[in-house]
């Protein structure tokens, strides 16, 4: 399988101790990773280094084989798309105009979006399933419907990578269940990486491939999802006596005595 990104002994400190530490990862193709950690264990700054938002101050993250850093940003983008957790539009723009965004790495600086351009934006509102709401004002959507506008919005950039912190945080559990259903479609159809931080246990037992966890800034434990989410390493993560059961093909997590 294809690697697309590799860290290779990853730290990074913003003036202090590591925030991450010695992180070494080789993502590929088609892959959907999960990131679980406690709150401050470093997931963000991980996904920022990834992104070539920060640079590591040790070791170096490679996007197929080249430095990530030696490209431009504007290339950069035309790779990778990220997707916040509960994206914020301070500027009532339409539907389609925030989808279109997603475009600029493409469209010269004193240039105008071109029919292809808008094309693109279509196809991506149609993927996701919010075609009939392109004219509305992004200010006026739930938080499920601006989660799928930043999600399409990432599309137009032709990623091969989508990064996403806390993709379902703020969502009830069907819009949840749709909006990692709509990631796994990515995945399987056009190839893409999913990459996302979750403190979500159950999305990440059941949509991702793989996991890593982190603790301090280090890789706790990593490898195929349904034997890296068990009782001694979700204990050992989160600091308390946590008990998993497996019966009948179901998963059941709930805090130990």
């Amino acid at each position: 399988m294809e690697t697309i990104i590799e860290c290779s002994g990853v730290s990074f400190s913003y003036g202090g101790g590591d925030i991450i530490k010695n992180i070494n990862l080789t993502l590929c193709k088609g892959n959907m990773l999960g990131i679980l950690g406690a709150n401050g264990a470093g997931k963000s700054t991980l996904l920022k280094v990834l992104m070539g938002i920060l640079k590591a101050q040790k070791g170096n993250v490679f996007f197929k084989d080249k430095p990530l850093l030696s490209l431009d940003r504007r290339e950069i983008a035309k790779k990778i798309a990220y997707i916040p957790q509960d994206p914020v539009f301070a500027f009532p723009f339409t539907v389609s105009e925030v989808v279109l965004m997603g475009r600029a790495p493409y469209i010269g600086r004193f240039e105008f979006e071109r029919e292809i351009d808008r094309e693109a934006a279509e196809r991506a509102m149609d993927t996701v399933g919010i075609s009939h709401l392109k004219d509305r004002l992004i200010t006026e959507t739930s938080s499920g419907e601006r989660q799928l506008a930043s999600i399409a919005r990432a599309l137009v950039q032709e990623p091969e990578v989508m990064i996403l912190d806390e993709p379902a945080t703020f969502l009830d559990i069907r819009h949840r269940n749709e909006i990692m259903k709509l990631l796994r479609r990515l995945r399987e159809e056009r190839g893409i990486l999913i990459i996302a931080a979750t403190h979500d246990i159950f999305t990440a037992l059941y949509y991702f491939d793989e996991i890593i966890m982190i603790k301090d800034g280090s890789v706790f434990a990593d490898g195929k999802t349904d034997e890296v989410i068990n009782r001694e390493n979700l204990s050992s993560l989160y600091g308390m006596e946590v008990s998993v059961k497996r019966e009948g093909g179901k998963v059941f997590i709930y805090p130990g005595d």
